[in-house]
């Protein structure tokens, strides 16, 4: 009897873990990037999404971000609720500076007070209320891309624009991918 006391311990303990994992370990995931697939100034090399009870927080990694080179940032955000409401969060270098937009697909712009869309030396950061996102209390998926300035202006052959190979040169990158409308997977809410 006493020789299953110890197995039957460590199947408890493994057991109670998984079943007591914080609310914060469900409410963010990590997607990985190829490096290299990409001008190095806007290659991403991870996605970092957080479904928290006030925010949305979208972290993109660019370990070589060059400031002067990102032409924008664009995430696009999904609901897990019925109609499957999509919104699209910009940040692009315009002649007067960089102009942040806000807009729930297929309608105008809206406006999210308390949005915050910063780039940093090694990352982009998009926090959205939840308000925002009509009161989210659902899972989320995202899809993000970051450009080059002469990706924004189409100064490009037209075979990147319209069918873009991973390398090193490509002047777009993007998670899961750079072309498509193919998402992150659910990050459920907090």
């Amino acid at each position: 009897m006493r020789r299953h006391a110890p197995v039957g311990a460590a199947v408890a303990l493994v057991l109670a873990t998984g079943l007591l994992a914080s609310p914060a370990d469900a409410a963010a995931r990590t997607v990985r990037d190829v490096r290299g697939d990409a001008l190095s100034a806007v290659d991403i090399t991870s996605l970092r999404v957080r479904n928290a009870e006030h925010r949305v927080r979208v972290t993109i990694r660019v370990p070589r971000l060059e400031r002067r080179r990102v032409g924008g940032v664009t995430v696009f955000l999904g609901r897990k609720v019925a109609g499957r409401p999509e919104y699209a969060a910009s940040k692009v270098r315009r002649a007067g500076g960089w102009k942040t937009t806000w807009q729930q697909l297929d309608a105008s712009r809206l406006r999210c007070s308390g949005m915050r869309f910063k780039i940093r030396p090694r990352s982009v950061v998009l926090s959205v209320p939840q308000r925002c996102l009509g009161g989210n209390r659902a899972a989320v998926r995202v899809q993000v891309a970051v450009f080059t300035r002469a990706y924004l202006h189409g100064n490009v052959p037209d075979e990147v624009l319209i069918d873009p190979k991973p390398g090193p040169t490509l002047p777009i990158d993007g998670v899961p991918k750079a072309r498509g409308a193919r998402m992150t997977p659910w990050v459920a809410y907090r």
